[in-house]
């Protein structure tokens, strides 16, 4: 463990020391907060069930930029071989480039606790549906980063791992979309694999152990298929 707390803590700092990490936390913010803002006053009434919901679809687009760089920029810095060729395993290197940037968002959520805290000065908001939605919030955030991953492993071009971070995200997005449209067979699966799906329960209240094993799932399936992505690499 010591040698993948050595790489997160690499990651968090390489985030703290970047501009572009600032960036992406203040536009998220902003644009979050704007929603916010004008669901309170347009309809008198804000609701932290739909700002996760927006906040989520933002997501979509803020988290492949942030693990873009996390495999591509080691082949763009000239680091790879070194990487590659230390005592270290891809399993490990993969673990702890995932635990830097879910240390960033966790930090993130923690910052995005003011919307319910403002809801608190105006109304009575129930704080067991808003840590559920948030716990959910977080789950969800754990597969984006994976995916991620994921995509950053398989090139070394920053751009082609963003676009196709942004490609699989909304994919998983928007799948249940087609499900509706679809009888069974097909349906029900696609339905099953949609990320806003089981996000729905949580974002009521609803912890189910079915929807956490999903995320989880998705979250061990992508980092797992980074692993081995690198480890094809490692012996090119």
């Amino acid at each position: 463990m010591r040698k993948v707390w050595g790489i997160t803590k690499r990651e968090l700092m390489t985030y703290i020391y970047t501009p572009m990490a600032y960036a992406l936390v203040a536009g998220f913010l902003m644009i979050t907060g704007y929603f916010f803002s004008m669901s309170m006053l347009g309809s008198r009434a804000a609701s932290v069930q739909s700002m996760l919901g927006n906040a989520g679809l933002i997501m979509v687009f803020v988290v492949p930029i942030l693990t873009m760089r996390l495999m591509a920029d080691e082949d763009k810095g000239g680091t790879s071989e070194i990487l590659f060729t230390t005592p270290v395993s891809m399993g490990q290197v993969v673990l702890g480039k995932f635990l830097g940037a879910l240390a960033l968002v966790t930090g993130l959520l923690a910052i995005m606790l003011v919307f319910p805290l403002v809801v608190d000065q105006f109304g009575n908001p129930d704080w067991g549906i808003v840590a559920s939605g948030y716990f959910g919030f977080w789950l969800m955030m754990t597969s984006f980063l994976a995916a991620g991953v994921f995509t950053s492993s398989l090139t070394d071009s920053q751009l082609v791992a963003g676009v196709a971070g942004v490609a699989l995200l909304l994919l998983l997005w928007v799948i249940d979309w087609a499900a509706g449209s679809l009888g069974p067979p097909v349906g029900p699966i696609l339905a099953e694999l949609s990320i806003t799906n089981h996000f729905v329960d949580f974002n009521r209240g609803v912890i189910d152990t079915k929807n956490m094993v999903f995320y989880l799932s998705l979250t061990f399936g992508f980092l797992f298929l980074a692993t081995r992505v690198l480890e094809s690499r490692r012996w090119r």
